[in-house]
């Protein structure tokens, strides 16, 4: 495969990103369901389930990109990022999971640790993102400028 350019690396990295922004919103309002009692333990597993699946799609693809050299780090900070998000993910769906088979002590403490890990997530999702945009304005006005 051949190297992306930086623009190239930029744009896509900021696409995965707006997906899993979208994805987040998603995880926060089923567990806001989840724990209001709007939603029964069926369909949160089902819809935590395809959140999963689509942060391993997300994952995936952006792993397979070939940054240059000095974006390494970037793409790094990205993939783990979208590794703890699994990571809430999953441990929520095994809250359901316990709670489905009677188990109310082990589910609320990985509904604990879930909304822990999805807390960390966020904490460094949000300079990542903001990092990728000061990275793609400084070459759009770099851009403007020749």
């Amino acid at each position: 495969m051949f190297r992306m350019t930086k623009r190239q690396f930029l744009k896509k990295s900021k696409k995965y990103l707006n997906e899993t922004g979208v994805l987040l919103l998603l995880i926060r309002e089923v567990m806001d369901k989840e724990f209001q009692g709007k939603i029964s333990n069926q369909e949160a597993c089902n819809q935590m389930d395809n959140i999963r699946k689509n942060i391993e799609s997300i994952f995936s693809e952006y792993e397979k990109s070939d940054p240059p050299s000095e974006y390494a780090s970037l793409k790094q900070k990205i993939l783990r990022a979208l590794i703890n998000l699994q990571e809430a993910v999953v441990t929520n769906y095994e809250s359901l999971l316990a709670a489905r088979e009677g188990m109310e002590e082990k589910s609320r403490d990985k509904l604990n640790k879930s909304r822990n890990i999805l807390e960390e997530f966020r904490k460094d999702f949000h300079p990542i993102a903001e990092e990728v945009d000061a990275l793609l304005l400084k070459k759009q006005n770099r851009k403007i400028r020749k």
